[in-house]
């Protein structure tokens, strides 16, 4: 029997939110991109178990989905600002 995953253990593997891994999931089914060990169960709700050799896949599409968000939009530390007092001496 094969081990699956939930996408909330899925989540906690790839160190990113259940919200990424359900787009990944979702947009990889719509595409026809997942093996047919991984399927979705229930009604209303889709629930997933995920299979290992979909794992790659997966990252693959959420590392080009934030790669993607942070094109173009570099991530720049502000500089350090000094500021020079002058005391001067009353006499």
């Amino acid at each position: 029997m094969t081990t699956r995953f939930s996408l909330a253990e899925l989540a906690t593997m790839l160190h990113c939110s259940v919200d990424d891994v359900r787009w990944a999931v979702d947009t990889l089914s719509d595409r026809g991109e997942l093996t047919a060990e991984s399927f979705s169960f229930g009604e209303g709700v889709r629930l997933w178990r995920i299979s290992p050799s979909d794992v790659k896949r997966i990252q693959a599409m959420i590392e080009q989905r934030q790669s993607e968000d942070t094109c173009g939009v570099r991530a720049v530390e502000p500089k350090r600002r000094v500021i020079k007092r002058i005391v001067l001496k009353n006499e």
